[in-house]
């Protein structure tokens, strides 16, 4: 499972919680009479349906949280080793274009007990993560249950005071619930985030901090420390400093003051680098080879502030999107319903709106990146929705394959078999057994492959997709097999 997957996991585990009290509000349903609501009635049933709803959820998803607790292992050390391999390789490349190794390399003592306080650190690490996982999910429970107890004995307090109907009267009891959703993790800022949430910032910066790891041990064993943070488009406020500087790895690589003129890396990160949820990275600094990027600029300043004004705006718009679907999807009343669709889609507009001008300002920006012209922001709602329309127009189509084929020089009979494992197959993942999800970045490269003006990347996907169903043929599970051939072809690294 990747750190994606997990996320997504308990999105729909949040979803089914909200789904499933919704249909018990809808089919049990107070009875009306002459003298009113018997609500006395409507309660002690609901309760009793309480008490099923919590069995039944305690019993349901205590395999569903196993599974993920138990993947969570193989997403951090895959992560590690991943960054090990790919570093190596760099390093192997700058010695083939002339980079000299000063340091020798008999030190294995050394590097052994590095490599050693590192497992310890990841050992730590995992098993923090599992445990704020555990935390999350019974609080994720208990939430459900104690919300479903708060709208019972609202639901007549609504009625009694403005004398409305059943459908109206729960209606306005969930609102609230349903505006926020099962947010039951607090930060110390006070903020309150749901389960999936916060898992997908756990689990990305847990795999981040364990593929710095990875990387960190390798370029220890070859003695080298010297780290550059890239420029990227869209970099944060609070990583944009940092950009195009040399430092020395005094974390992952075993650097020191003594090792060079360059800052510490540490003492970046002191002061905001690689924060919750970061998106920028290093590489390795190959003193002589590695071309020095320049420093911001003061207009590169104010471009990226902009640009992060427009984000943040664009990220409420979407919030509130979400909260309107969700209560339009559970409200029992037809009018309500109408009205949050409305306004689901109406904020919808909007936030697509100020991604699309986002992504469009950071293509044709000061900044550098590797986006095409005119490309969406792979996280908007517009490339998601773009994403579901071509996979589906993908699996209609009967000459892409030949197509591909013909510009790759790979075998058409491979292609299909690609083709039949992305688009179209079932595969068993932790939702149930369903088709992948579709990926934008992923329906990018299909098409560039078709068109034959295909990037290395989109080489990578195709045998990593190649790898990972043979892999599946040989009775591993997806899972298993996207981790083993993300160690040869890491797709979603070139995406990032």
């Amino acid at each position: 499972m990747a750190d994606y997957d997990i996320a997504a996991a308990f999105a729909a585990i949040e979803n089914e919680l909200i789904s499933s009290m919704h249909r018990n509000l809808s089919h049990h349903r107070a009875q009306e009479t002459d003298e009113g609501i018997q609500w006395a009635m409507w309660q002690a049933e609901q309760l009793k349906v309480l008490e099923q709803y919590k069995k039944r959820n305690r019993i349901k998803y205590k395999k569903n949280f196993e599974k993920i607790n138990n993947s969570i292992d193989g997403v951090i050390l895959n992560s590690r080793k991943i960054g090990g391999l790919e570093q190596e390789t760099q390093i192997l490349k700058a010695i083939k274009n002339g980079f000299k190794v000063y340091k020798e390399l008999g030190q294995t003592g050394t590097v052994a007990k590095f490599i050693q306080l590192n497992d310890k650190k990841l050992d730590a690490l995992i098993n923090a993560t599992k445990s704020d996982f555990s935390r999350a999910e019974a609080a994720m429970l208990r939430m459900s249950n104690d919300q479903y107890r708060k709208i019972i004995f609202n639901a007549q307090v609504y009625a009694n005071a403005g004398g409305t109907a059943y459908a109206k009267a729960v209606d306005m009891a969930t609102k609230d619930f349903l505006a926020s959703g099962i947010n039951c993790i607090a930060y110390k800022n006070g903020a309150r985030h749901t389960v999936s949430d916060y898992a997908d910032m756990a689990i990305r910066t847990a795999s981040k901090r364990a593929y710095l790891t990875g990387e960190g041990e390798k370029r220890r064993e070859w003695g080298i420390c010297t780290v550059i943070v890239n420029k990227r488009g869209n970099p944060c406020p609070r990583c944009l400093p940092f950009c195009g500087r040399v430092f020395i790895d005094d974390l992952w690589s075993g650097g020191t003051p003594s090792d060079g003129d360059f800052p510490l890396l540490s003492s970046a990160i002191a002061q905001g680098l690689y924060h919750p949820r970061c998106k920028d990275s290093h590489t390795t600094y190959f003193e002589g080879i590695s071309t020095t990027l320049e420093g911001v600029t003061l207009e590169e300043r104010e471009k990226v502030k902009e640009q992060y004004e427009i984000q943040q705006k664009s990220a409420q718009a979407q919030n509130q999107a979400n909260k309107c679907s969700r209560i339009a999807e559970n409200s029992l009343d037809k009018d309500n319903k109408r009205m949050y669709s409305a306004r689901a889609e109406k904020w919808q507009g909007v936030a697509e709106k100020l991604s699309d001008s986002v992504a469009k300002s950071a293509d044709g920006g000061i900044i550098n990146s590797g986006a095409t012209a005119g490309a969406l922001s792979p996280y908007s709602k517009a490339a998601e929705k773009h994403a579901v329309k071509y996979y589906e127009f993908v699996r209609h189509m009967t000459t892409d394959t030949q197509k591909i084929s013909e510009a790759t020089k790979i075998s058409q009979d491979k292609i299909d078999k690609i083709k039949k494992h992305v688009f179209i197959d079932e595969h068993d993942l932790l939702e149930g057994r369903k088709r992948f999800t579709p990926s934008y970045d992923m329906a990018e490269s299909w098409q560039r492959l078709i068109k034959g003006d295909y990037q290395e990347k989109d080489m990578i996907l195709l045998k990593h997709e190649y790898y990972e169903l043979r892999s599946m043929e040989k009775g591993l599970t997806q899972n298993e097999a996207h981790i083993k051939a993300s160690k040869r072809y890491n797709y979603s690294k070139y995406c990032e």
